[in-house]
């Protein structure tokens, strides 16, 4: 893999990751902007941007940017997060320029039009009403809202209804000239390219960025807690999570490296217990849901509701017993799925691209494989019962969407909680 990185002289960073042997690449626009940057009356404007790149510029309407990116094959399409946001194609490495042409295209001289704005905006609508009628979905945002209430980080990324319904042309105008500056990007190449020439197109399509960064976003401020929405589905869709730190933080890798332990895949103590010997979910994952500066340990299953109960205690019974004990071959089994997961990332040029403007934002650099894989390989046992002792100690939250059966969950999971939170306090 070679790895080649240049800023540019409006502040632009520039990556190319070449691949020996692919004809494919995939080439990406990264923006240090997301839902976490926005206020309450614009929740949501970072998505409604990224729809409307696509629809129409000075030189191109909607249908031709879809037509020139198709004619060469490519897949384009967007992704917005709540600390970045993704433009990308992906192609033969051949049509680099066509990628280049049509994403600086999109990002520098987007007019949106007054008609596909309001198409949009019904169309994002519809988005919200399809998240809000499936109970998967809609329990990642309870639990995002009750983890970080009253600020940006916990609002959900689609937006809210009122200020969806409210966002002018102008505020969107507004917040491209933000936060859409060569300081706040990435661009990044990664499969069968040339470093100097995907440079050179770089310069011939981002340089003329305004240079600058945007205010940095509202720290997140985690709280924890209880929040249920009625539902008469015959599972009750459970969120369960507690703080960690972000990914920009040393002791990250440990909380990774427990999540997958407990919950990462049919071996895992956590599906054994739930699905295996209780029978109470036909799935169930723990997962480290790591952002910039924060992040949560979730857990999450679809659960009928009178299993609620014997479900929270199992799942707590579990993650408190690697708080006490951490079996050396389940350990074992966590360190060989962090190092497969990452180097099959490396091996997908899109993942890849992804991965190298993280670091970027995160580190101002790339973290090289070998780095990545010796920062799993240093977290001992110690090292994880100490963060899953640290985590446990913390307030929980519970999110459910569906009937709650019988019981309060949540001081029912405070009450077996307690001697781990007093014992942690004491120490």
């Amino acid at each position: 893999m070679d790895l080649r990185t240049q800023t540019l002289p409006n502040g632009l960073t520039v990556a190319s990751v070449r691949l020996p042997g692919f004809r494919t690449a995939a080439i990406g626009a990264f923006l240090r902007v997301g839902s976490r940057h926005e206020s309450a009356p614009l929740n949501g404007i970072s998505h409604f941007l990224e729809h409307m790149a696509f629809k129409g510029t000075s030189r191109r309407d909607a249908k031709r940017i879809s037509y020139e990116a198709e004619l060469v094959g490519a897949n384009m399409n967007a992704y917005t997060a709540k600390d970045h946001t993704a433009y990308y194609m992906v192609l033969l490495a051949e049509h680099a320029r066509t990628a280049f042409d049509v994403l600086a295209d999109v990002l520098c001289d987007s007019t949106f039009p007054p008609d596909e704005l309001e198409r949009e905006r019904g169309v994002i609508l519809q988005e919200i009403a399809e998240a809000d009628d499936d109970p998967h979905d809609l329990v990642q945002d309870r639990f995002d809202l009750q983890a970080f209430p009253k600020q940006p980080f916990g609002r959900p990324i689609l937006g809210q209804r009122k200020a969806i319904r409210t966002i002018t042309r102008d505020d969107l105008m507004h917040h491209l000239r933000a936060h859409y500056t060569a300081g706040n990007m990435v661009v990044v190449g990664a499969g069968g390219i040339e470093h100097e020439a995907f440079l050179d197109m770089a310069v011939e399509h981002f340089g003329r960025l305004p240079p600058g960064l945007s205010s940095p976003a509202e720290p997140a401020l985690y709280a924890g807690g209880f929040s249920h929405v009625e539902g008469d589905y015959e599972q009750t869709s459970v969120a369960l999570g507690w703080p960690i730190p972000g990914r920009g933080d040393p002791d990250y890798p440990a909380y990774e490296l427990l999540s997958d332990l407990f919950g990462g895949g049919m071996s895992s103590p956590l599906f054994q217990a739930v699905r295996e010997r209780h029978g109470l979910a036909y799935s169930v994952d723990a997962y480290a849901e790591g952002h910039d500066d924060c992040g949560t340990l979730q857990v999450s299953a679809g659960v009928a509701p009178r299993n609620l109960r014997t479900f929270f205690q199992v799942v707590c019974d579990e993650l408190s017993a690697l708080a006490d004990r951490i079996p050396e071959d389940d350990l074992e089994r966590a360190r060989n799925q962090q190092k497969s997961n990452l180097l099959m990332t490396m091996e997908r040029p899109l993942a890849l691209a992804e991965a190298v403007a993280r670091d970027l934002f995160l580190h101002g650099r790339v973290l090289s494989i070998e780095e990545v894989v010796d920062r799993t390989a240093r977290v001992d046992a110690e090292g994880l019962r100490t963060a899953a002792a640290r985590m446990l100690a913390e307030r929980p939250t519970l999110s459910m969407v569906g009937r709650a059966g019988r019981g309060d969950h949540y001081d029912a999971l405070m009450r077996r909680l307690a001697p781990r939170r007093a014992a942690r306090l004491a120490a």
